[in-house]
């Protein structure tokens, strides 16, 4: 399934964030899920979904996991589905940060769902990031 341009810029936000605020741009390795991106570059499968972003074994065991939606998906079933599996995932390590990347009129809704899909799964403490162009 192609991605629209609004996806790929968001997952784009999410990599130059988790690159530069994250691991000040180190050598860390990033796996982002991307057309270009080969097989060993892409994210692996997380209960049966892929995110946007993975970064496992960085420094401080900082385990992260990003995920972009658009204005279409971000209220989708499929979409809580696939950021409970996330928050599932995450919430095994001491250190961990879900970030999400949304339309900059979304960001509130986001941080709604993601609260409420914390406490449903016990995941109180995973940090979570969305992000806002307009605060970069």
């Amino acid at each position: 399934m192609g991605e629209s341009i609004n996806h790929i810029q968001l997952v784009d936000d999410i990599y130059k964030w988790v690159y530069q605020s994250l691991f000040n741009g180190s050598g860390v390795s990033i796996l982002v899920d991307r057309s270009e991106s080969r097989a060993g570059e892409r994210p692996p499968t997380i209960n049966g979904f892929i995110p946007d972003l993975y970064v496992e074994n960085a420094p401080n065991k900082l385990f992260v996991i990003g995920e972009a939606k658009t204005y279409k998906d971000l209220e989708k079933k499929h979409s809580r589905e696939q950021f409970e599996a996330f928050l599932e995932k995450c919430k095994a390590y001491d250190n961990s940060i879900l970030v999400a990347a949304v339309p900059w009129d979304y960001v509130n809704l986001a941080k709604s769902i993601l609260r409420n899909l914390k406490k449903k799964v016990g995941a109180e403490c995973v940090r979570i990031e969305v992000l806002n162009p307009f605060e970069s």
